[in-house]
């Protein structure tokens, strides 16, 4: 049980605890690049687009140029993709588009994206819902003759949905490949078979042919290709919870675009050259979606077509799990930062899941559901349809708002990107983009498959300006009476910048001035007086602050400058007095921590020749998350029968830890002993501080000595109360820094 504690209390904390079974942070490292590709693929649903989405399009715009239109969207999205991979680059954060919007436009404008994202990727999930039962319904049909209830099916896949959601990232992921593969497999048999059996004496490429494409209807053309690749930015939802999220979350969007633009592309096609280019339109709105499979059926047998029936199921059955991970990682995101309810912020203590998130999402789910069943609505029209047209075009608009807010990110950072990155890029893709929304807004009803004159053809897409127009009042509205709030939005537990900000700073010319305050004595406990700043602290300029990774290297790397800095330490002394048995102790106490901060929990800097060490974690809100999971067995293994006062000193830190303010949390600061003295430390506190300064995100820490206060006190800490260890244990300087916002 963790005591809260008022900042300005002493504390004597008692043993608990180690870990809160509610967490802020994502688990980190269990998704590589093909972990990402397959949740972006599963969510595009390439068997779904294939069988439903090309046919549908063909039927319901008219125009048979859809191959082109899917390449054009490829190019687009591709060109969108070089802004906005390059901002997930610098920002690590399970908010995504939200959080994208906040670092370039502001926090307001950011709240109102959030919302806007909500909207879009719930419509589509639940909307998913539609054709699920639908499909399942059907199958069990075919296969079974038995009939069922499209709702009853759909009921299934909500439940499968809702269980497989809170379970670990990586076994979703390990679940989407396998079905992501056998769609891929049969897409492209069924692509070989239809241009091997052609309408007429050879492949047509009618409808490769530029006056194919331009015709009316060429609006709606591009919206169901947009459609068919809605997802591919979902990658950065994810990133968190990546091994590398500078490279992963890149490498695989990028696979993703023109993976899908290619198969799109190619499946149109395939279509067209076995109906002829000129029957593929009329061949569509006789057999509907039921086309690729009477047509594979004929040439290669039932059981071929009920296979891609069957995987036609699984492929929605995936697309609902990847949008509904990707939802609630949008509610966790908001939720830890309090934008909504703090409860949706909280992962599980097993799994890292935002499990809190994923249930609110299914209950959202299940809601809608109830209330399309009793108005007896058409599942597909209203809920599929609708559903996914309105997501898709939401999806539009974020990307339109990204990729200008890319442009405001990079002009406070020029030298961190290329040209093409961080202006040219993001200016081509938003305009681009605004253009593909103009056409689309046009043939909306088209899309629809209402009448031009229908009012769903403009009440939907105004939703969105309803929604957004929420989100900035909501957004003013924490500024105003929730500024604690406000300060945080955007930052989640995030890497703030994603790199260390020396950088930066030297490119941005600026100087914070930290101040240097005399100590003064209250009583026994030392404070410090306000003062206007005076000087910047004394740093190296040639120590090269980087940021280790989670390699064996760094990480024996990290434990022996900490082992061998903290042997004659105050708290050394007590948890382990005899120091020959402190010297085995302690480097086998010390890698459990920094393994758990170098797989994603915290953030491990260094001086280029590793001869100092700091590690960091964000605390969004409450204690934060410092130990792995299992980290009572590691300890006990670890420190034999010195493990009563090790937990001694964890509960007291976790007792006294501030948890009504988001802040980041200096864990440890080492240097090797035979290199102490010449400003390293000092070098490695300026660094981040700098960073945690510009960003407006106070920092936090527990000074182990007068020898270390001293050096905080220079830094801008204050005194804020003491941690008093049971049993003769150490007291513990309780320090806190502010920072302004930016």
């Amino acid at each position: 049980m963790i005591m809260r504690q008022n900042l300005e209390d002493h504390v004597v904390a008692r043993p608990g605890p180690t870990a809160s079974k509610v967490s802020a942070l994502l688990a980190a490292n269990r998704l590589g690049v093909p972990g990402v590709l397959f949740f972006i693929v599963a969510a595009a649903a390439p068997l779904t687009t294939v069988a439903g989405g090309i046919t549908a399009g063909y039927a319901v715009t008219g125009v048979t140029g859809l191959p082109v239109a899917y390449l054009a969207v490829m190019v687009i999205l591709a060109v969108f993709a070089a802004g906005y991979l390059a901002m997930s680059r610098h920002i690590t954060n399970a908010g995504a588009f939200y959080t994208y919007v906040v670092h370039g436009f502001g926090r307001t404008p950011g709240v109102a994206a959030g919302f806007v994202a909500l909207l879009a990727y719930n419509a589509i999930q639940i909307g998913l819902y539609g054709i699920f039962g639908t499909a399942l319904a059907a199958l069990l049909g075919v296969l079974f003759a038995v009939t069922v209830p499209w709702w009853l099916c759909a009921l299934a896949g909500w439940a499968a949905i809702a269980v497989v959601g809170v379970l670990r990232v990586d076994l979703n992921g390990r679940l989407l490949a396998v079905l992501m593969v056998a769609e891929t497999i049969v897409i492209l048999l069924y692509d070989l078979v239809f241009v091997s059996n052609p309408a007429g004496d050879a492949a047509g490429l009618g409808t490769l042919a530029p006056d194919a494409a331009a015709r009316e209807g060429w609006g709606a053309a591009l919206a169901v290709a947009l459609a068919g690749f809605v997802g591919f930015e979902g990658g950065a939802a994810f990133a968190e919870e990546t091994r590398d999220a500078r490279r992963t979350v890149a490498r695989a969007t990028f696979l993703a675009i023109a993976f899908l633009g290619l198969l799109y592309a190619l499946s149109a096609w395939a279509l067209s050259v076995t109906t002829g280019p000129a029957g593929v339109v009329d061949a569509a709105r006789r057999a509907g979606a039921g086309l690729t499979f009477n047509l594979s059926a004929a040439q290669l047998g039932t059981a071929a077509a009920d296979l891609g029936r069957v995987l036609f199921v699984t492929g929605v059955f995936a697309a609902l799990l990847s949008f509904h991970n990707t939802v609630a990682r949008y509610l966790f995101s908001l939720g830890r930062e309090r934008v909504l309810p703090a409860p949706l912020g909280g992962t599980h203590y097993r799994t890292g899941s935002p499990y809190a998130g994923s249930l609110a999402q299914s209950g959202l789910a299940l809601g809608v559901l109830v209330i399309v069943v009793l108005a007896r609505a058409d599942p597909v029209a209203t809920l599929f349809l609708a559903g996914t047209t309105l997501g898709a075009l939401g999806v539009l608009i974020l990307m339109i708002a990204l990729s200008f807010a890319a442009v405001g990110y990079f002009r406070r950072r020029p030298d961190v990107e290329s040209v093409w990155h961080r202006r040219l890029a993001p200016v081509l893709a938003g305009v681009l983009l605004l253009g593909l929304l103009v056409l689309v807004l046009a043939d909306f009803h088209r899309v629809l498959g209402v009448g031009r004159d229908d009012p769903r053809g403009w009440v939907l897409p105004a939703l969105y300006a309803v929604v957004a127009v929420g989100g900035l009042l909501w957004g003013w509205y924490l500024k105003v009476a929730r500024p604690q709030v406000y300060r945080t939005v955007g930052l989640g537990a995030n890497r703030v910048i994603g790199r260390t900000m020396s950088e930066w700073d030297s490119a941005q010319g600026m100087d914070l001035n930290l101040p240097k305050p005399p100590i003064v004595m209250v009583g026994d406990l030392p404070t410090v007086v306000d003062m206007p700043p005076v000087g910047r602290s004394p740093v190296r300029s040639d120590t090269g602050i980087v940021r280790l990774h989670n390699t064996t290297a760094e990480l024996d790397t990290a434990t022996t400058v900490l082992a061998k800095a903290f042997q004659t330490d105050g708290p050394g002394e007590w948890l382990v007095p005899e120091p020959e048995v402190r010297a085995a102790v302690y480097p086998a106490y010390l890698q459990i921590l920094v393994r758990h901060a170098l797989r994603g929990a915290g953030e491990v800097f260094a001086t280029a020749d590793r001869t100092a060490v700091a590690i960091w974690y964000p605390a969004p809100y409450g204690v934060p998350n410092v130990a792995p999971a299992e980290y009572d067995a590691q300890l006990a293994a670890a420190t034999g029968s010195y493990l009563p006062r090790f937990l001694a000193l964890d509960a007291a830190r976790q007792a006294g830890h501030p948890v009504d303010r988001a802040h980041h949390y200096l864990n440890f600061v080492a240097v090797l002993p035979e290199h102490q003295g010449r400003g390293l430390g000092s070098a490695l506190l300026a660094s981040r501080l700098s960073e945690l300064h510009h960003a407006g995100t106070p920092a936090y820490l527990e000074a182990t000595n007068r020898r270390n206060l001293a050096l905080y006190l220079h830094h801008g800490f204050k005194v804020i109360g003491t941690v008093t260890v049971p049993d003769g244990g150490p007291t513990l300087y309780r320090m806190w820094r502010e920072a302004r916002a930016r």
